[in-house]
């Protein structure tokens, strides 16, 4: 994922050379960019780290220096490192603002980031916010800046409307790049996507004349009968069809919103390794079609509910969680029956303890050295079990371990044996996720160097999350043969997103003789691991 958005940062760069600062700070940057253009990327951050040792408080340095970050995030295949660099340029360049809300640099630097990452991360907003903001500073001080740094900064936000569906906006920033800079080339490309959004929007009006036609009511019902009947693909295929002809029509898009929220439903499954996005944009698609349904029967307190609902259940990368809480107040006060009121008095509590959550894992981010990061660590961490013996076929190994984390989403889990000698035996369980995924974004890098992720299809499950749990090695490899050694090393790996928190924790047992028992408290993500070998008479 993160690859190919710094590719799209990197492109944004070409044009946007940056208003260079007078004395050693110009310089640093010119320096640095040029590195950056030749393909340095190292050498440009080396570069900018240096210049924030000199000036740490400068904030146009900060912000390139949150760019060159973000930038290196692509450049490693290792999941958490990768997070780990994202989440420290986005702090960067939140800093770079703080200093100086006012500077040109530090605002650009961060919209084009936030307007070009995944959506869900929720940046989308503030991004639009910032690139509004520069052009209204390139306007009230027009000799300060280049005709090629404002028509970029205009053309950004054009597609950041775009991204947000705004048309009316992109096409408002798309005539100011025509009628202010009719030379440049810039003023060429906006006409072409202004043409093209005018006869989309001109399409879209004459199929709204029909849209009471026999035609799209026979197709509607059909799509709205096929989601009733739980044939979700054919229901998505209809009314997919029906918005895109009628995007005005009610049923066309509340059903198509509720087809996509039952498709994010399923477990990941082997669709994953092709598109890593898939579930996350069928519930952004979901989202998009509810809301457009709200617009057209804002009254309609059925549908209210039922958004609330999904909005609450859906992950935190919608961004609607406040809207969710918001229509589910609204049912209280509506004439709906009683029995949904009570639905929604306990649908609004789970909102609210996810949003009480949300602060925690902010102060575990974003300060984790601090007191308070440790009490949330104390606070979210289970209870340790008493591992005791139960009825289990033996032989066997009893692996009882604790996560200890609670981060937005359940996070990837992988549990496997080694011998002592660092050669694979067998995986116990893998998260859905990176189990399906494979090695196209690999989010357990010791378990998916380790397996190779062999024999790994009947052991692939939904994701477990914090708390408790259990599983059991018969003490066969992954061909299902016996193993014939003394001595295996149970290892455990979780890695959480979008925290980027990540621990791995092992214990070597003894798996020949009398009862074996080995036990391991560290770290906050994985704080208990008891590993029990049980003989088939067990002796003390």
């Amino acid at each position: 994922m993160w690859k190919r958005v710094w590719i799209i940062i990197v492109l944004l760069l070409t044009i946007h050379p940056g208003y260079i600062a007078a004395g050693d700070i110009g310089e640093y940057i010119r320096r640095a960019e040029k590195h950056r253009a030749d393909g340095r990327l190292d050498d440009a951050l080396s570069l900018m780290e240096q210049a924030n040792r000199e000036h740490p408080d400068n904030s146009t340095l900060i912000s390139y220096l949150g760019l060159y970050t973000g930038m290196s995030a692509g450049n490693t295949t290792d999941f958490a490192e990768a997070g780990r660099l994202a989440n420290l340029s986005f702090q960067l360049l939140d800093r770079a603002v703080s200093l100086d809300p006012d500077n040109p640099d530090a605002l650009m630097n961060r919209g084009i980031i936030y307007i070009n990452v995944p959506e869900f991360l929720g940046k989308l907003d503030k991004g639009i916010e910032d690139l509004e903001k520069t052009t209204v500073i390139f306007t009230e001080s027009p000799n300060l800046f280049s005709a090629g740094r404002k028509a970029s900064a205009w053309s950004l936000l054009a597609n950041a409307y775009m991204k947000k569906g705004n048309t009316e906006e992109a096409i408002g920033a798309w005539n100011k790049i025509v009628e202010s800079y009719p030379e440049r080339d810039e003023a060429e490309k906006a006409k072409l996507q202004i043409e093209k959004l005018e006869r989309k929007k001109a399409e879209n009006e004459a199929r709204s004349v029909e849209k009471g036609s026999p035609e799209s009511a026979e197709i509607i019902n059909r799509g709205r009968n096929a989601y009733l009947e739980g044939r979700l693909s054919e229901a998505r295929e209809l009314l997919t069809g029906a918005v895109t002809s009628y995007p005005d029509n009610f049923d066309a898009n509340k059903f198509l919103g509720l087809t996509l929220a039952r498709l994010a439903e399923h477990g990941y499954d082997s669709r994953i390794s092709e598109d890593t996005d898939l579930r996350t944009n069928l519930v952004m698609e979901s989202v998009k079609y509810l809301d457009r349904a709200v617009e057209l029967r804002p009254e309609d307190m059925e549908l209210r509910f039922t958004r609330g609902s999904l909005l609450i259940y859906f992950p935190f990368f919608t961004g609607k969680s406040d809207q969710g809480i918001a229509d589910l107040e609204m049912i209280l006060e509506s004439t709906l029956p009683d029995s949904l009121k009570a639905e929604a008095l306990y649908l609004l509590g789970l909102g609210y303890r996810k949003k009480g959550n949300h602060h925690w894992i902010d102060a575990t981010v974003k300060y984790p050295e601090s007191e308070a990061a440790g009490r949330v660590y104390r606070e979210m961490k289970p209870e340790i079990p008493l591992a005791g013996v139960e009825e289990q076929k033996k032989p066997c190994v009893r692996i009882d371990f604790v996560l200890g984390y609670q981060d937005e989403l359940p996070p990837q889990t992988a549990v496997w044996i080694e011998d002592t000698e660092g050669h694979y035996i067998r995986t116990l369980y893998v998260s859905g996720f990176s189990g399906h995924v494979r090695d196209k974004q690999i989010v357990l890098p010791v378990w998916a160097e380790k397996s190779g992720f062999n024999g790994i299809d009947a052991v692939t499950g939904a994701s477990i999350d914090v708390g408790h749990h259990t599983y059991t090695w018969d003490l066969k490899d992954s061909r299902n043969r016996q193993v014939q050694g003394n001595r295996y090393v149970v290892k455990v790996e979780v890695s959480h997103w979008p925290s980027f928190k990540y621990q791995s924790v092992e214990a070597q047992i003894r798996v020949n003789g009398k009862k074996d028992r080995v036990r391991v408290e560290e770290g906050d993500f994985i704080p208990y691991l008891d590993v029990t070998y049980l003989p088939e008479q067990v002796r003390e």
